[in-house]
């Protein structure tokens, strides 16, 4: 059997390039976009022309587990401040863990684990909250297993946050997602549970991450 979900997503990227960390089933989803997704090696972040790509995204852990991403990262930089998107999922606070994003920020161990506790916007302004696609307490609903895990702790006052959760009488956590313009180019950190809800055909998150991948 094979389940089919009817949802009205628009997503301007058409090329996506992955880095592949522990391993999950996002590369598949972002295809079910429509978008074309290129695995990057350890060549590529090193060497090829990343201009191509409309954004770039980091895979569950890549930072905790690929040297080369961790080598590389100051070229991503470089390709986010000349007009590019990058996108980087959780990572676990290990001893390889680099300082990730173009600004100071601190990955913590928070997590939201109640799939139905509810999410409030913080910045209604935020395109990541109306472009392309507009963003309601609907695209929440029907969510798998856990909101998020292992959001920010701290950020420098150049990073909105976009979101706020919190588990049944935990603190409100405002640090699963982080965006920042740098230079031309938009980076932004999220802990929420992507590589869970993508592949389980949640529509709210398919039109969210897809306005992260059409950032402005």
């Amino acid at each position: 059997s094979v389940k089919l979900v009817r949802a009205d997503v628009r997503v301007t990227a058409r090329k996506v390039g992955y880095v592949m960390g522990a391993g999950d089933e996002m590369p598949d989803a972002i295809r079910q976009l429509g978008c074309d997704v290129t695995l990057l090696t350890a060549s590529d972040l090193e060497q090829r022309d990343l201009s191509e790509f409309d954004a770039i995204v980091t895979g569950v852990r890549a930072y905790n587990t690929r040297a080369d991403l961790r080598v590389n990262l100051p070229r991503l930089l470089d390709y986010v401040h000349d007009g590019g998107k990058l996108i980087d999922q959780y990572n676990v606070t290990d001893g390889n863990l680099v300082p990730m994003g173009p600004y100071p920020f601190k990955v913590g161990r928070d997590r939201v684990t109640v799939e139905e506790a509810p999410v409030t916007f913080t910045n209604l302004g935020n395109p990541l909250l109306s472009t392309p696609n507009e963003i309601t307490q609907k695209d929440f609903a029907g969510w798998i297993q856990e909101r998020g895990l292992y959001f920010a702790s701290e950020w420098d006052a150049r990073y909105q946050t976009v979101l706020e959760s919190h588990d049944p009488g935990e603190k409100p956590l405002a640090g699963g997602m982080l965006y920042a313009r740098y230079g031309k180019g938009v980076y932004i950190f999220s802990g929420y549970a992507w590589f869970r809800e993508l592949p389980a055909g949640v529509a709210g998150a398919y039109r969210l991450f897809a306005n992260m991948l059409s950032a402005k």
